[in-house]
């Protein structure tokens, strides 16, 4: 798929699956990560485990978990309606109608938000970075409303929401055993992240923080310029059972 310019659709055969894609280097990526190298992999005792996919994208991750737990009862949230179209094409496609999606993104309240679309796998809440395709206004929902009973997996990919939404669930996670957080983080919001670090181990769980990305030392140093992020690093936290 080299060569293969930014946001071109396209319709790919991959491993077992018949993939309907918005942008070619976003698959390859997601391939690469959540397929090859397992990132969002994790340990149950039940053969159908409950997994909340926040940040769900053309639904690589939810086929990913369908494929390693075939009985698992997901909710995938994507706020990109035009995205959201093709993951449940995808889910139709490839035996996981079963999957429940919900057209919103993930906040802290029910409500209505700003979300900005680049038209490949990096949407989110706020206002129009200059690099992104479009702005519309989407649905919100409150994640701690879908934690009942044991959730096995939470798993938030929501573009610099994460600490928002991990906050706002502080109390609810009792009832979660895994949780595998994207986090992306500028110059300003460290603070953010050790909070969250602190909060989740508070809570209970075991963490491990993964950074991938640009290095950054005492030359290359971070910046809290532009719209982008400085910095990314994978939270991954278990409960020791």
């Amino acid at each position: 798929m080299r060569g293969v310019p930014r946001r071109t659709p396209g319709i790919v055969e991959f491993l077992e699956w018949e993939i309907e894609y918005v942008d070619a280097a976003s698959l390859v990526s997601s391939a690469d990560v959540l397929v090859a190298k397992g990132w969002n992999n994790f340990r149950t005792g039940t053969s159908s485990p409950r997994i909340l996919d926040c940040g769900a994208n053309i639904g690589i991750s939810v086929l990913n978990f369908k494929r390693q737990y075939p009985n698992a009862s997901i909710v995938a949230f994507e706020p990109d309606p035009r995205i959201a179209a093709v993951l449940r094409r995808n889910l139709q496609r490839n035996a996981a109608a079963d999957v429940d999606v919900v057209e919103a993104a993930v906040w802290r309240e029910n409500s209505r938000a700003r979300f900005s679309c680049d038209g490949a796998d990096g949407g989110r809440l706020g206002s129009l970075p200059p690099t992104f395709e479009r702005e519309i206004i989407i649905d919100t929902v409150d994640l701690s409303g879908f934690i009942s009973g044991t959730v096995d997996l939470i798993k938030l990919d929501v573009e610099g929401a994460e600490f928002d939404v991990v906050d706002s669930i502080a109390d609810s996670l009792d009832h979660v055993r895994n949780l595998v957080i994207e986090c992306h983080v500028r110059a300003s919001t460290m603070g953010e992240l050790g909070r969250m670090l602190s909060m989740i181990e508070s809570a209970g769980f075991l963490i491990a923080v993964n950074s991938y990305g640009a290095w950054r030392d005492l030359v290359r140093r971070a910046s809290d310029e532009g719209p982008g992020f400085d910095q990314y690093f994978l939270v991954c936290a278990w409960r020791d059972e």
